[in-house]
């Protein structure tokens, strides 16, 4: 006989994807941060993430900002084709390694959207170029924790040195 759970304190349960988010919904959303040669790699697009908005900060000022790769898993999808599928469709490289550096778990104020968000470390097979993967990529820069650009379209500076120095 299979066991059959009852949840009573708002524990995690999914149902079948829809394609909308919704007030007090849930979502899984991967940030993959990327390195070749022991530098990290971030990617300048001025339309930000294939499918997501362009952050407010980067509207302002109208130049393109820098990303990493970013986007929601499929249904279904495991952890390995995931970050193998998104890094190829939105990098145009393969990868070579990754591992996990941390899992946050938030409610956004506006829409009381769950958010989980694994961070992943990717190892790059190679470097990027620019070119069309998803949107255009029109820069690929290479930094160090010692020198984090300050125009990331989701990251401040300062938020983004505290986070390699915590996790990697």
């Amino acid at each position: 006989m299979a066991f059959k759970y009852y949840w009573e304190k708002n524990e995690a349960n999914f149902g079948p994807p829809i394609k909308t988010e919704v007030s007090y919904g849930t979502h899984i959303s991967c940030e993959n941060i990327l390195k070749f040669n022991g530098n990290y790699i971030a990617l300048r697009r001025p339309k930000a993430n294939p499918g997501h908005e362009i952050p407010k900060k980067a509207l302002k000022n109208g130049n393109p900002h820098l990303y990493f790769v970013h986007n929601l898993p499929r249904w279904g999808q495991s952890t390995d084709f995931y970050i193998k599928q998104v890094i190829h469709d939105f990098a145009g490289v393969e990868v070579k390694n990754y591992k996990t550096l941390h899992v946050k778990m938030t409610i956004y104020e506006d829409t009381k959207q769950w958010a989980i968000t694994p961070y992943f470390l990717i190892e790059l097979d190679k470097l990027p170029v620019p070119g069309i993967y998803g949107n255009q990529i029109t820069e690929v820069v290479s930094f160090t924790k010692a020198n984090v650009p300050n125009d990331f379209g989701w990251w401040d500076k300062e938020e983004l040195e505290e986070f390699l120095e915590k996790f990697d």
